[in-house]
């Protein structure tokens, strides 16, 4: 008998190495076996469908309330999608523009090169010294 049950063993301790290796191959390294991520499948599976369910239940209760008696949605809510109210989406964008605007820093040039400006040099000594008063005064003085 005990010739028989060497065989078996050997073959089942084979197949459970496979199993292990093939998963450890898959990444799968968390299941003891293949049943174990049959039956982890099997309740992902099972709770996916009833969060989907349940999606779909909510967005028929939301077109319920939007639209009562199935009366179609005015056209402002239409491109709103799902019935949002006007005054609660300007509410939004003009909170998104207030922090915008807010946030706003020093523009940093990204890629591209910068324009030079023209060399504009003085002709005679009066002009030199025109630019020389504006350059360190801030402003030009009439004399």
């Amino acid at each position: 008998m005990d010739n028989l049950e060497d065989p078996v063993k050997k073959v089942t301790a084979e197949s459970a190495e496979a199993e292990k290796s093939m998963l450890a191959a898959a990444g799968l390294e968390k299941f003891r076996d293949l049943k174990t991520l049959a039956e982890a499948y099997r309740n992902l599976e099972a709770e996916f469908t009833r969060r989907s369910q349940r999606l779909r239940e909510l967005e028929e209760g939301n077109k319920a309330e939007a639209a009562p008696d199935g009366a179609p949605l005015p056209s402002s809510q239409n491109k709103a999608g799902g019935g949002e109210p006007a005054a609660e989406r300007e509410a939004v964008i003009g909170e998104y523009l207030k922090n915008l605007a807010a946030n706003r820093g020093v523009p940093v040039m990204i890629g591209g090169s910068a324009v030079a400006a023209p060399v504009n040099r003085p002709a005679t000594v009066k002009e030199a010294g025109k630019l020389a008063q504006i350059f360190l005064n801030g402003k030009e003085e009439n004399n």
